[in-house]
């Protein structure tokens, strides 16, 4: 026999193994579930729960009854005419030009690749922002008026703490039970007026005067500062590569309007 026709061979047998693997699992009305429905059923099953659901002969037989019942409502849904219905072809129409629109997303993600070059030089981008530059620990509180922060600076002089007085008064929801805390933040990174502000105050100091903003009129105090530092590379070298796979694919679509026309 010679090397093609033991490789013929052998391909008919795997072929033959994979129709065995794929049996029947329920025949529905004559119409038949194979094997591969059900193992794909479970498989996503599975990975959608991160491992917390396992493979098992009883999440297979609960798979198996529910992938019946389907068949039976698609059975019936057909019979009854539902798939000529007038809403349903409409809602049929947006779900494929959704899943035609993400398999453009995922063909534009394939023909630009982010390499690790990439990734390397966006985050060398970011760290440089952290050259020389200062970090605070800044707490806030956020007043509706000017003379109410004026107010409030002036009670802080003399004594008040900070943290009481932003639970009991700060309009800033998302700080106010932390005492106004805000964390750290790199004042190169700042809008300049913000930053401006923050670093004309001292380590446990208060602003010498509010800063107005949409939000209201702001008073700081900076807790602590120190060096500024980037996250390290291996942190966000993940996220990096999935920002910059998101921006090529918005490019990829910039790309399309710059060249349609529309009016």
């Amino acid at each position: 026999m010679t090397t093609l026709n033991k490789a013929l061979g052998i391909s008919l047998l795997c072929f033959a193994a994979n129709l065995a693997a794929a049996a029947p699992i329920a025949t529905v009305n004559g119409t038949v579930i194979d094997q591969t429905v059900l193992d794909k059923a479970v498989s996503q099953i599975v990975n959608a729960n991160g491992g917390r659901v396992q493979d098992s002969p009883a999440l297979r037989e609960d798979v198996r009854q529910r992938l019946i019942n389907r068949e039976l409502v698609l059975q019936a849904a057909n019979k009854a005419g539902l798939d000529k219905n007038p809403e349903f072809i409409s809602r049929l129409d947006e779900a494929r030009n959704d899943l035609l629109q993400q398999a453009f997303f995922e063909a534009a993600s394939k023909n630009r690749p982010v390499s690790d070059a990439d990734v390397k030089a966006e985050y060398d981008r970011y760290a440089s922002q952290f050259k020389d530059a200062k970090e605070v620990q800044v707490r806030q509180i956020i007043l509706a008026d000017e003379a109410a922060a004026n107010k409030a600076i002036a009670t802080l002089k003399k004594g008040a703490k900070f943290d009481q007085m932003a639970k009991a008064q700060s309009l800033d929801t998302a700080s106010k039970e932390r005492g106004g805390d805000l964390g750290w933040g790199n004042l190169a990174a700042m809008e300049p007026p913000l930053a401006d502000a923050l670093k004309a105050i001292g380590k446990g100091q208060i602003s010498a005067k509010p800063l107005q903003s949409q939000m209201g009129w702001h008073i700081f105090k900076v807790e602590d500062i120190r060096n500024a530092q980037p996250v390290p590379f291996d942190s966000i070298k993940a996220r990096i590569a999935q920002d910059l796979q998101e921006k090529a694919v918005r490019d990829a679509v910039l790309e399309l309007r710059q060249k349609a026309n529309i009016q």
